[in-house]
């Protein structure tokens, strides 16, 4: 007999597995339990955790209904429900650019998008296209760990921000080295508060490049201090604090 379980809180099903495809759950930002059910779903998930406006999300959020052109009840739970700063609320849905072109589809987005506009909400549709890809996810992987504020280390922003301020930029490689003569820490703790500092996007990047090699960074991967118009970051508190 197959075991039911109740969803997630906030959640109107559960994911699931249907074999080939990748479901989990993760707790987000906001402390609330999200359930995935593709490796492109996770994915998607991964930039919500690293988007500043980004407040809270939860995964199967609502049920949509409507009638399609045969005069059909249906039913349409969309991916994910996103809380933004300012109040405004998006839905987002995940899938293949193979699927798009089926009537179905195209009818449930049609619709979703209908109800969406009566609501004040976003609709938006993310494909294997439109999400990161390759070298890019590695690298949205390889620093999720480092999200968490106990990597955060107090003293090391500024350090860094003297570090590249004469240059503009620097190797990620070169900053750890710099970083570590500054302020004499161990390798580990400032390679540690180096990945936190990229994964909130405080040190600017190219996520296209490899960023970490066999536990080390990359000596091709650069850094640099981002400059983001009316927004305050980590280093920035850090420095001015």
């Amino acid at each position: 007999m197959r075991l039911r379980r109740k969803p997630p809180r906030g959640n109107v099903r559960r994911v699931t597995s249907t074999g080939q495809n990748m479901c989990g759950v993760i707790t987000n930002k906001a402390g609330h339990t999200v359930q995935f059910e593709s490796f492109l779903e996770r994915v998607l998930l991964l930039q919500f955790e690293r988007d500043k406006s980004v407040i809270d999300y939860r995964s199967q959020p609502v049920t949509f209904t409507f009638t399609d052109e045969k005069q059909r009840e249906r039913k349409y739970t969309p991916d994910f429900l996103v809380e933004r700063q300012g109040g405004a609320v998006e839905i987002h849905e995940v899938t293949l650019v193979e699927r798009q072109g089926q009537a179905r589809i195209r009818e449930r987005e049609r619709e979703a998008r209908i109800i969406c506009n009566k609501k004040g909400w976003e609709y938006r549709v993310h494909t294997e296209q439109t999400l990161p890809q390759h070298t890019e996810i590695t690298n949205l992987l390889a620093l999720y760990p480092y999200r968490l504020k106990k990597y955060r280390h107090e003293g090391l922003a500024q350090a860094l921000r003297e570090y590249l301020t004469p240059n503009g930029s620097g190797t990620l490689a070169e900053c750890m080295g710099g970083v570590v003569q500054a302020l004499s820490l161990p390798e580990s703790t400032v390679f540690e508060a180096l990945c936190h500092l990229l994964w909130e996007d405080d040190i600017a990047t190219d996520l296209h490049t490899l960023l970490i090699v066999d536990c080390r960074f990359n000596p091709r991967a650069k850094a640099w201090l981002p400059y983001r118009a009316g927004q305050q970051s980590e280093i920035d508190r850090e420095v001015q604090g």
